[in-house]
């Protein structure tokens, strides 16, 4: 009996290992074009990075968790303007994003951990519901934003 089982367990795991390789592999113009048809309110022009983070654990789904960065470069002498994000799309889905001031140091399973202390807020994480509403990170509270 179990080795009737084995290939077909072996067979569902690469086929879910394929289509969470395939869910992430977003090039960045599908990403661009998920993000503008979904209501992303970043800007997509200029000097903008989107990197993959990794895969996190949230309610019975995995969200692909991309690390966005925008600048303006102005002429010499001007300020020049940033902003960093965390952004989450699930199967081609916008889900939200985080505004953040630095990039997170660790993703585990279900949560995102930042370089700050225990007591100002340092973790993003997910629980049965999807991601919080708001955290609270070095200090400050961080509203999810569609």
């Amino acid at each position: 009996m179990f080795r009737s089982v084995h290939p077909v367990l072996a067979l569902l795991t690469m086929v879910l290992l394929s289509s969470m390789a395939s869910a992430q592999n977003l090039d960045i113009k599908s990403l661009k074009d998920i993000l503008s048809k979904q209501g992303f309110t970043g800007l997509l022009q200029g000097k903008v990075t989107f990197n993959l983070l990794g895969g996190m654990k949230c309610d019975s789904s995995i969200l692909q968790v991309y690390y966005y960065t925008w600048e303006e470069t102005n002429p010499p002498g001007r300020a020049i303007h940033f902003s960093q994000r965390l952004i989450f799309i699930k199967n081609r889905e916008y889900m939200g994003q985080y505004v953040i001031a630095d990039r997170p140091t660790l993703l585990k399973q279900n949560l995102l951990r930042f370089p700050y202390s225990h007591d100002d807020g340092n973790t993003i994480q997910c629980g049965q519901e999807g991601l919080p509403e708001s955290v609270h990170l070095d200090g400050s509270d961080i509203l999810l934003e569609k």
